[in-house]
């Protein structure tokens, strides 16, 4: 169900890791006409085929851009868990961890093309 309503907005491809591999979703992003841009689970007991290994790869040097942001967010500003309770204070907390890590960002990418 979530999964349907993440994919309502995107306009040509989504990528998602290994935990939405399911027939249904591929089948829901078929259905709106969207490339499938999940990466797929090793079969249990059997080794993974070339075709995969390679998909997974390709999938995943798109997907890095954003998942090291991620990261940085947990690790860094405490993001992996929530501090308040209520919805709209999670998302505001977040909006302002997101705020503070684009300033750190910026300054440290205006840092760089000042000095010599």
């Amino acid at each position: 169900m979530h999964f349907e309503e993440n994919i309502k907005q995107a306009s040509n491809q989504v990528l998602y890791d290994k935990g939405a591999a399911y027939q249904a979703n591929s089948e829901a992003l078929k259905a709106q006409k969207l490339r499938d841009g999940i990466m797929r689970k090793k079969p249990k007991g059997k080794p993974m085929s070339r075709w995969n290994k390679v998909r997974n790869k390709a999938i995943s040097k798109r997907r890095f851009v954003v998942e090291r942001t991620y990261g940085t967010l947990k690790r860094t500003y405490g993001l992996a868990r929530a501090r308040y309770i209520s919805l709209e204070k999670v998302a505001n907390e977040v909006n302002l961890k997101a705020i503070a890590y684009n300033l750190t960002r910026a300054a440290n990418i205006y840092k760089d093309l000042i000095t010599p």
